[in-house]
C-alpha cells in the first residue's frame, strides 16, 4: 500500500512539477533565441533540400508532394534527438520509395533529456518504487510536449524561409506540403505552397458554411474574398498571402498564426479575434478594425503549460493608416516600418511592442504606452 501511495505521489506531484520547470526553461530559451533558432532551422532546411535534390536526381524520383519531418521514438530511447525527413509523392504513406535524410532536434530535446535525468535521480528517493522501465515510459509519453516547440519553430521559419535555392531545385507537385509529427502517426502542416484549386466564389461559399475544424492550415492564397462574412470561423495557420479581404467581417475569429502577408484588408473588421502569431506584413490595412483583439506574445501563464508561447504578431511594413486598435492586447507586436498615421491605440496594451524610432512623432500614444514600447 505504501509503495502505491509513493508511486502515485511521484507521478501526480513530482513529475508534473519537474516537467513544468523544464518546459518553462525551454520556453525561455525559445523566446530568448527565437531569431537565431529560426535562421538555424532555415539553414538546416536548406541542407535537407540539397540532400533531397541529390537523391531525387540519383533515384529519378517523381515530383514531391510531401516533405514530412518525423520524430523517431526508438532513437529517442537511445539518447538520439534525430527526426527522419522523408520526401514523398502525393501518395505520401503509400509511396514505397521515399527519399530520406535527417534533422537534428537537439536544441529542443536536450531539455527533455535534462528533465529525464533529474527524474531518474529523484526517483531513487522513492525507494525503488519507480523502475527504469517507467522512466523510459515517461520519456516516450512526455516528448510530445517538447516536440511542440520544434513544430512551432518549423512553422515560423518556413513562413518566409521555405523558398531557398535548393528548395526551388526540387521537382515538386503544385501543392507540396511540409508536415511535422511522429513517424507513421499524427502530423500537422507547417507549410503549404501553391494556389487553391477552387475559385474565389467557391471558397466564399465554403467559408460561409462556417464548418468546425476544417479551415485551419488551408490554402486561400491570391483570391478575391473581399466583402465576405466570415465571423466566428477558425482560420488558424491558414494561408491568405496576396489575397483580398477588404471590407470583410472577420469578428471573433481564431486567426492564430494566419498568414495575410501582402494582402488587402482595407476596412476589414477583425474585432475581438485572436491574432497571436498572425502575419500582416506588407498588408494594406487602412481603416481596419482591430478593437479588442488578443495578440500578446509568450505564454498566457507560467503556472501551467498548455502549448509553446506565442510568437509576436507581425505588422512590419504594413499600412495601418486610420486602423483602430482600441483596447487590443498587442504585447510584443512588431510594427517596424509600418505606416501608423492616425492609427488609434486608445486603451491598447503595447508592452514590449516594437516601433520604428523614425515614426515616433506621428504615432499617438499615451506616455505609459510610449514608455512600455520598444523603439528601434
Amino acid at each position: 500500500m505504501q509503495t502505491t501511495v509513493m508511486s502515485q505521489l511521484f507521478y501526480e506531484r513530482e513529475v508534473a512539477q519537474m516537467r513544468l520547470r523544464y518546459l518553462l526553461a525551454l520556453e525561455d530559451y525559445f523566446q530568448g533565441n527565437r531569431e537565431q533558432l529560426i535562421r538555424q532551422f532555415q539553414q538546416a532546411f536548406q541542407q535537407i533540400c540539397e540532400q533531397l535534390v541529390a537523391q531525387q536526381i540519383l533515384q529519378h524520383k517523381e515530383p514531391l508532394g510531401n516533405i514530412t519531418i518525423s520524430l523517431l521514438r526508438t532513437e529517442l530511447l537511445e539518447g538520439k534527438f534525430r527526426y527522419v525527413v522523408e520526401g514523398t509523392t502525393g501518395k505520401w504513406f503509400f509511396d514505397v520509395a521515399p527519399i530520406i535524410t535527417i534533422y537534428d532536434a537537439s536544441w529542443a530535446l536536450q531539455f527533455l533529456a535534462q528533465y529525464i535525468v533529474e527524474l531518474e535521480k529523484y526517483s531513487k528517493v522513492f525507494a525503488g518504487t519507480i523502475s527504469q522501465l517507467e522512466i523510459d515510459g515517461l520519456k516516450l509519453q512526455d516528448v510530445k510536449y517538447f516536440h511542440q516547440y520544434i513544430a512551432s519553430l518549423a512553422r515560423l521559419a518556413l513562413r518566409d524561409g521555405a523558398v531557398s535555392t535548393a528548395y526551388e531545385q526540387l521537382e515538386r507537385e503544385a501543392n507540396l506540403e511540409v508536415r511535422i509529427g511522429e513517424f507513421f502517426d499524427y502530423s500537422e502542416t507547417v507549410y503549404r505552397e501553391g494556389t487553391p484549386t477552387k475559385t474565389a466564389d467557391e471558397i466564399k461559399a465554403w467559408l460561409g458554411e462556417k464548418l468546425p475544424n476544417v479551415y485551419a492550415y488551408e490554402n486561400f492564397r491570391q483570391l478575391d474574398l473581399s466583402n465576405g462574412m466570415y465571423n466566428d470561423i477558425d482560420l488558424r495557420y491558414a494561408f491568405f498571402e496576396n489575397s483580398h479581404l477588404a471590407n470583410s467581417e472577420l469578428c471573433r475569429c481564431a486567426l492564430i498564426g494566419t498568414d495575410f502577408a501582402k494582402g488587402n484588408l482595407m476596412n476589414a473588421n477583425l474585432s475581438a479575434s485572436m491574432i497571436h502569431e498572425a502575419n500582416f506584413s506588407l498588408c494594406q490595412l487602412q481603416g481596419a478594425n482591430f478593437q479588442q483583439v488578443q495578440g500578446a506574445v509568450g505564454l498566457e501563464s507560467r503556472q501551467q503549460w498548455d502549448m509553446p508561447g506565442y510568437y509576436p504578431v507581425q505588422f512590419t511594413g504594413a499600412n495601418l493608416e486610420r486602423a483602430n486598435f482600441e483596447r487590443a492586447d498587442l504585447r510584443g507586436a512588431n510594427f517596424l516600418g509600418a505606416n501608423l498615421y492616425n492609427t488609434h491605440f486608445a486603451g491598447a496594451n503595447l508592452e514590449g511592442a516594437i516601433f520604428s524610432k523614425a515614426a515616433q512623432p506621428s504615432i499617438q500614444l499615451t506616455a505609459k504606452q510610449a514608455a512600455e514600447a520598444i523603439w528601434q
